[in-house]
């Protein structure tokens, strides 16, 4: 059975402290091999909540020992005890693998949905107000997409063995494990695509609002542009004829009815309203 140890026990072994060290630093997974061991470095994603993480994991690996460094160790010693302790720690490093990426299905089938529900409530309901669903779900996406991206690179270095660690059985294991990721790593791709449509359809609806509302201002102002030159024509500073009028006042208030009249009138025989 694999050894578990804390971040802080790694000193106690007499191991390369500097590469485990720079080993620790990485975004999602990372696998080196080196002259006489191999390592893997892996974060433990919480696929309940992709934002946040379950800790990470160091695996020192070579021909006659094997030890797991890790900032969770007591969930980490827990679940390498749901595997068989008949495994080798070869077969047991892709039993944690199995295990860790076992509740990826809750992630997307989550997703899937709430892609749909969104989809559906711009399309029914007319919801105007979702860039803050569509940025999480970005979010999500792209830790999904980063972690599955970064898996693929560890399964396929490790699947070619250079140290010759690993026997047949646990590298075609790790072959059939690999497909799986890079089906996840479709998925994600395909997930990915649909945001993308939906942002696409809710920037065209916002679009279509601004058009409409930039419609009626135009027929507002086309309709009273007519009373606008009146206005102006009248506020000259100058004697007009109708002045003297008695009739004049409502003459003009006459025309500027008939105007916005005609105005009403022709804008909705031409369906802008």
């Amino acid at each position: 059975m694999i050894e578990v140890y804390s971040y802080e026990e790694m000193e106690q072994k007499n191991l390369p402290l500097d590469i485990l060290e720079e080993m620790r630093y990485f975004s999602y997974a990372r696998y080196d091999n080196f002259e006489n061991f191999d390592c893997i470095s892996i974060e433990m994603l919480d696929f309940g909540n992709l934002l946040l993480s379950k800790g990470s994991v160091l695996f020192y690996i070579s021909q006659d020992k094997t030890f797991c460094f890790t900032s969770r160790k007591e969930e980490v010693t827990a679940l390498f005890q749901e595997i068989d302790e008949k495994f080798t720690a070869e077969r047991a490093i892709y039993g944690f693998f199995e295990e860790m990426i076992k509740g990826d299905d809750i992630a997307f089938d989550s997703i899937e949905k709430e892609i749909m529900e969104l989809e559906q409530a711009l399309i029914v309901t007319g919801k105007r107000d979702c860039v803050s669903e569509i940025i999480s779900l970005r979010k999500r996406l792209m830790v999904l997409k980063k972690f599955f991206e970064q898996l693929l690179n560890v399964l396929d270095i490790l699947m070619q063995n250079e140290n010759e660690i690993f026997d047949r059985k646990t590298i075609r294991s790790f072959q059939m494990l690999y497909r799986r990721a890079e089906r996840r790593f479709q998925n994600v791709l395909n997930l990915r695509e649909s945001v993308t449509q939906v942002r696409e359809s809710y920037e065209a609806e916002v679009d279509i609002s601004l058009n409409t509302t930039m419609k009626i201002f135009t027929v507002v102002t086309t309709i009273f542009l007519p009373l606008t030159l009146i206005a102006g024509w009248y506020g000259m500073n100058f004697q007009m004829p109708e002045y003297g009028w008695k009739h004049g006042y409502l003459f003009v208030t006459v025309v500027s009815a008939v105007f916005v009249l005609l105005g009403i009138l022709f804008f909705r025989r031409k369906k802008w309203f």
